[in-house]
């Protein structure tokens, strides 16, 4: 078995920021864009250097109603040049890419040239745009896959798929229109969070079969080569080789499901403790929601003129799951330092059970995400705690802000006077660890009783009980006492919140 420790993450839906590479002068990034632009004039089409250059360039969203071909080419010239940014620190021992990202994996890795890689996406969108049904939609569940299949099962159609399988409790299924509002509508009764995607195809799903079949015929003239370097591919289930038909499996995946989350965990088994995403989709959130003990980090473009504004950087994030609080809807102070838009897609995500791919700068809270201003009111206080803003946050500007871009410029803006604080003197701490627990496991928060033993009656076992710690030490601003062995030593909610109470009582 090959020593693995670093494993890059190339992103497939959800990749596209605009203006990613804006600032970044460099010629390995330039040699892409231009390949890019020259594979899209041999089919016909304008070139998407623009929108990967320019801060203003289109949304996501709006590229996916208007001009969808160019948002999968753009997609996969951030991921490749992502790659290139992220590459200047340190070569990784394997490559993975997420559903469409294996396209680009499989390019930085050698198996086809740079222009290949962008004739595969042209070949591929245009087989999409020809033969893809139009009533075909996703929907992201708060569920693990076992029991979202067991959901599709009992819709009974035949289009209708679980398609990918991204965390412990975050499984897309995708199909006919009709059967994905059927899953949702289900899903709603059941209580479990269901997010209709923004996404132009129904992936991953039987309905994309005839337009694999078109693909398969198109690109019969793309060569393969050699691979330079390792793939993970999350559709095969495991590491792909030079006598692999890599042409197959893409054309494969089309209508295969993408397990992501047990490809991060078997590379995790081999050794890996460092994901790098190249650019900023949310694959990093879902390996720490997936493996314990790792460090996760994206490549990131600055959003001011800091220190050198031609350097693109890569921004380091390590996160250890004993201390990680990205799932919690109730957090505490993010350091300095952090990506502030980043730290708030995640919020917005793991507090609203929207993939994090969803929640990106650009789109409009209300328009495009539903969050209508009596939850943009709610959010504002869960920003307000987890950035530490205080009484700063009762600045009108900040219920203003429509997107999470301008609410994090906003944000970076106050929050440098604004000092650090914790769970105010005075809360219920029963009644806040109760809640953080089920937000966080993912149980009703009735379950969670203060008397209820943590490994005997909830399933909690030591390693997760670890990992609660690190979360309850950042949400009561613990700090070096949480390393006190009494702390993992008790067995129920009630006896650990007497613990914190004197805790905190000695600290003040």
């Amino acid at each position: 078995m090959m020593a693995v420790e670093t494993v890059f993450l190339l992103p497939g839906q959800g990749g596209y920021t605009p203006g990613i590479f804006a600032g970044d002068g460099s010629p390995d990034v330039g040699e892409v864009l231009d390949a890019a632009d020259r594979i899209a004039a041999e089919f016909g089409r304008g070139g998407v250097s623009d929108l990967l250059t320019r801060t203003d360039a289109p949304s996501a969203a709006d590229l996916m109603r208007s001009d969808s071909f160019a948002l999968q080419l753009a997609v996969f010239t951030a991921a490749v040049g992502s790659f290139r940014i992220a590459e200047r620190q340190g070569a990784p021992d394997v490559v993975v890419g997420h559903s469409m990202g294996e396209i680009a994996a499989l390019t930085v890795a050698g198996a086809f040239s740079l222009a290949d890689g962008a004739r595969l996406v042209c070949h591929r969108s245009e087989a999409l745009l020809a033969h893809c049904p139009s009533d075909g939609g996703m929907v992201a569940l708060e569920l693990p896959a076992p029991r979202a299949a067991h959901l599709v099962g009992a819709v009974a159609d035949r289009g209708l798929a679980v398609a990918v399988s991204n965390a412990p409790r975050q499984t897309v299924v995708s199909g006919p229109d009709d059967a994905v509002g059927t899953i949702a509508r289900l899903a709603g009764t059941l209580g479990v969070q269901a997010t209709r995607l923004n996404s132009p195809f129904p992936f991953h799903s039987p309905m994309l079969s005839v337009a694999a079949h078109a693909f398969d015929e198109a690109i019969s003239g793309i060569r393969q080569q050699p691979l330079r370097r390792a793939v993970y591919s999350p559709v095969a289930g495991g590491y792909v080789h030079d006598d692999t038909d890599l042409k197959a499996l893409l054309v494969r995946q089309l209508t295969t499901p993408v397990q992501f989350m047990a490809a991060v965990r078997e590379l995790h088994a081999e050794g890996a403790q460092r994901f790098v995403e190249c650019g900023r989709a949310g694959l990093s959130g879902l390996v720490r929601r997936s493996v314990p003990d790792v460090s996760t980090t994206n490549t990131v473009q600055p959003r001011a003129a800091e220190a050198d504004p031609a350097r693109t950087v890569v921004e380091a994030a390590p996160v250890n799951t004993a201390t990680a609080v990205e799932e919690s809807p109730v957090v505490a102070t993010a350091p300095a330092g952090v990506n502030v838009l980043d730290e708030l897609r995640e919020l917005y995500a793991s507090t609203l059970g929207y993939p994090v791919e969803v929640i990106t700068g650009d789109a409009d809270l209300e328009a495009d995400l539903g969050i209508d201003s009596l939850k943009r009111a709610e959010m504002l206080g869960k920003v307000s705690a987890h950035f530490g803003l205080g009484e700063s946050a009762e600045d009108g500007r900040f219920i203003a802000q429509s997107t999470l871009a301008e609410l994090a410029d906003l944000v970076t803006e106050v929050r440098g006077a604004v000092p650090a604080v914790g769970v105010p003197a005075g809360v219920n701490v029963l009644d806040e660890l109760r809640e953080l627990y089920a937000s966080t496991l993912g149980y009703p928060v009735e379950v969670i009783t203060g008397d209820a033993d943590l490994e005997a009656d909830l399933g909690i076992d030591s390693l997760k009980r670890a990992e609660m710690l690190g979360k309850v030490s950042a949400h009561f601003g613990l700090g070096e006492s949480a390393e006190d062995g009494r702390f993992i030593a008790q067995s129920t909610l009630a006896d650990l919140a007497d613990l914190i109470t004197a805790v905190q009582a000695s600290a003040r």
